[in-house]
């Protein structure tokens, strides 16, 4: 009987020393889980502040502005041809026309504008204006800023457009 009893204190210790050590081995891995998702989430933290402090992205974007007219209107597009890596693409398009002739939109009254906060690879942005019925020259032009780069433009030539939209070149 005794070595019956004896055999049984053992399992119970070696039961109890193996159930011990699993709770104790539980209790240890869930330490190391939460000290590692903290130090994640430090690590994240970090990097989002290191992000913001880095410029973004794209590193080339190619817009292309035209104009164009039809209808007693005339229209000036601002396309994104193409964008290498994502990148934030701010436009104005703007549309200038005056009676005389000027090589200069400076010189010229400023008539529509159209903006858009992010233009996209292969997207437009437009923006539109009567003749007014009368012959004038015209000018588009854009202003765009990529990222955290400085603002640049962009214009087309002078050209004239008819009464009724039509185009009849670039001076």
């Amino acid at each position: 009987m005794k070595a019956k009893n004896l055999k049984l204190a053992i399992i119970a210790v070696i039961f109890i020393t193996v159930l011990t050590s699993s709770f104790i081995g539980l209790i240890n891995s869930q330490k190391v889980y939460a000290a590692t998702a903290e130090n994640e989430l430090i690590n994240y933290e970090t990097n989002i502040e290191e992000l913001n402090d880095v410029e973004p992205y794209g590193l080339f974007t190619s817009l292309s502005i035209s104009i164009n007219g039809g209808n007693g209107k005339v229209w000036a597009t601002v396309k994104n041809d193409f964008t290498l890596f994502p990148a934030t693409v701010i436009v104005v398009v703007m549309l200038y026309s005056s009676e005389s002739y000027t090589e200069s939109y400076e010189s010229m009254d400023l008539v529509s504008t159209n903006t858009t906060n992010d233009l996209n690879m292969g997207k437009t942005v437009s923006t539109e204006a009567s003749t007014g019925g009368v012959a004038k020259y015209w000018i588009a032009r854009m202003r765009y800023k990529i990222d955290s780069k400085s603002w640049a433009s962009k214009a087309t030539e002078v050209c004239k457009i008819g009464a009724d939209g039509e185009f009849l070149g670039y001076v």
